[in-house]
Parts: C-alpha cells; sequence; structure tokens
C-alpha cells in the first residue's frame, strides 16, 4: 500500500494520523537516534481476540450511533523512552437521538465537558464545550484550543456509513492533508466481543516548519481496528517517523514513536 503524500506547512500536521503527534517541538528537540530495520514496528498492537479472518464478501460498516465504551483515551509518547502520557475524555452520559447518539464527554484533567452529537452515517454535527447547566460557557482561548484539538481526534475516529473490502483503499480522514490515509483491511476480527474490520493505513506529510528554516517529513503508519456496527475505530496503534532537514539539504537525523488511541 502506497502512502499519501501532501505539501503542507508542518504545523498544521502536528497531530498526525487521528491525533497522532502531539507537541512537535518537544520531539524535534529530542536527539535524533538510529532507525529500527522497520520503523513501522513501533506501533503498538491492537488489542484483538483471536485470528485475523480474510474478508470474502463487503463488510457494510456502521449504521449505529455508539457502542457499549465509556471513554476515550490517547496515550502519545511525546519523548523517545519516555513512558508514554494519557489523556482520556471520560463518556459521562449517552442519549439515543433520532438518527444518532447524543454524548456528554467529560476530561477529568481540565473539566472541559463537551456535548457531541454523532449521526448514524457517521457525521459529527455537533461538538461543543458545555457549562454543568448545559448552557455556553463565556470565551477561553485555551478551552477552545482544546475543544478544538479534541474535535479533530473525534472525528477522525468516526468513519461514514460505507463498505469495506479487502481488495480497494479507503480513505480515513487525517488533520492536515486534504486527501487523507490511505487504508486497506487485512481481515475482520473482535475486540470485547466486538466485530472489527483490521486495516493497515499510512499518510506522509512534508514541509517547511513554520516559524524556521528547517524542512521536515512525517511518515505515519497505523493498525486500526474499524468497530462494524458503529464505523468508529475502536482501537489504533501508529508510529511517527519524524525526520528534519538543515537548510543544506542535510538530514538532522530521525524520531520516531510510539502512540496509541483506544475506545474503553
Amino acid at each position: 500500500m502506497n502512502a499519501t503524500a501532501c505539501n503542507l506547512p508542518l504545523r498544521r500536521a502536528r497531530r498526525g494520523f487521528a491525533g497522532g503527534v502531539a507537541l512537535l517541538a518537544a520531539l524535534l528537540a529530542t536527539p535524533a537516534r538510529a532507525e529500527t530495520a522497520d520503523w513501522r514496528s513501533a506501533a503498538p498492537l491492537l488489542p484483538l481476540q483471536g485470528a485475523i479472518r480474510q474478508i470474502g464478501t463487503p463488510i457494510p460498516i456502521g449504521g449505529a450511533g455508539w457502542g457499549p465504551w465509556r471513554s476515550i483515551c490517547r496515550e502519545q509518547t511525546l519523548r523517545p523512552g519516555r513512558p508514554p502520557q494519557r489523556d482520556c475524555l471520560a463518556v459521562a452520559e449517552v442519549r439515543p437521538e433520532r438518527g444518532g447518539t447524543r454524548l456528554l464527554l467529560v476530561q477529568d484533567r481540565t473539566g472541559l465537558r463537551i456535548a457531541a452529537l454523532r449521526g448514524t452515517d457517521g457525521r459529527i454535527s455537533e461538538f461543543a464545550a458545555v457549562q454543568p447547566d448545559g448552557s455556553a460557557p463565556p470565551p477561553d482561548e485555551a478551552r477552545d484550543a482544546l475543544l478544538v484539538a479534541w474535535r479533530a481526534q473525534f472525528a477522525t475516529l468516526s468513519l461514514s456509513v460505507r463498505q469495506i473490502t479487502g481488495r480497494e483503499d479507503f480513505a480515513m480522514r487525517v488533520e492536515g492533508s486534504t486527501r487523507g490515509g490511505s487504508c486497506r483491511a487485512e481481515g475482520v476480527s473482535t475486540i470485547a466481543q466486538r466485530s472489527v474490520v483490521v486495516a493497515r493505513c499510512a499518510v506522509e506529510l512534508a514541509g517547511r516548519l513554520r516559524g524556521g528554516d528547517s524542512d521536515a517529513r512525517v511518515a505515519i503508519f497505523a493498525r486500526v481496528a474499524i468497530d462494524v456496527a458503529t464505523g468508529l475505530v475502536s482501537a489504533q496503534g501508529y508510529a511517527t517517523r519524524i525526520e528534519t532537514f538543515a537548510a543544506n539539504g542535510r538530514s538532522n537525523g530521525v524520531v520516531v514513536t510510539p502512540s496509541r488511541i483506544v475506545l474503553e
């Protein structure tokens, strides 16, 4: 499978595949280390139950607004060799509505409360900060930036209703890329007794670092598990490869970091 390529200011690619690369500046400040034989092997394993079975006929994905999950968690390794940092949104309330599901998401660390509406077609039609009484909070720049980041994260986890085969590539949304990531299904397995389609995805981003003279290339490889009933990515493990270049075109070295996102 070929990765999708695009040329963008790299600052727009900071969260990478499904919210992948956080704090790019911190990563770039880390001393470069030698690459492993295959940097993609750094991607964390999926919590699959049993073997991956080949896809025979096309599999319809989506149609349900939500599943049994009570949290959305991401674990990001900001510096090689350091423990990953875990950040979660608790699913405090789930309320089915006609044509979708309304969710109340709460980030314990900051107290951020988010009202979200996900349609049965996979579209995110609402995603807004709310106060405990349900009203809109006053403007707050830091909170609004966090909300934008989580909305982008949530949107990348939500696939539209579709059919997936084992012979054709399909696209997944990637922030910072107009074309998204290119994915191909490996087969079908289960996570927590729920049927999932397992796929491999890749994307490449390249451009000039904003505010500096360095060029950089970011390649992201992911294995994802797509919940068949909802079309939500219930688990993904990905590796991000970042290489920067000096003004003369010489490589400054490579940093490879693993991260994962999971619905629990």
